[in-house]
């Protein structure tokens, strides 16, 4: 089974300049998704403005996160929503 893995419970805010000269804040957080391979997979999480970051541990992609794209292809969508795994179901999943 595929899962994301958090481990750190902080986000990091980005600051992005706009075209006009303001900016804008992103709140980012760090995970990596389990592939089966060697090693987790790295890639960031992009919080919403009131989201706090999730907590460290182990989390299913929500469908909700899911939108179909150009060409009717499915993709990931600009906000990601993880399912918690509970910690005794965790501890059994493997990459």
């Amino acid at each position: 089974m595929n899962c994301i893995i958090i481990k750190s419970g902080t986000a990091t805010p980005r600051a992005v300049k706009r075209k006009d000269g303001t900016q804008v804040i992103f709140k980012e957080q760090k995970a990596a998704i389990e592939t089966g391979e060697d090693f987790p997979k790295p890639f960031t999480i992009n919080l919403g403005d009131d989201q706090p970051p999730y907590p460290p541990g182990k989390y299913l992609l929500d469908v909700s996160s899911l939108e179909v794209g150009d060409f009717d292809s499915l993709k990931v969508g600009r906000r990601i929503h993880l399912i918690p795994i509970p910690a005794t179901t965790a501890s059994a999943v493997k990459g």
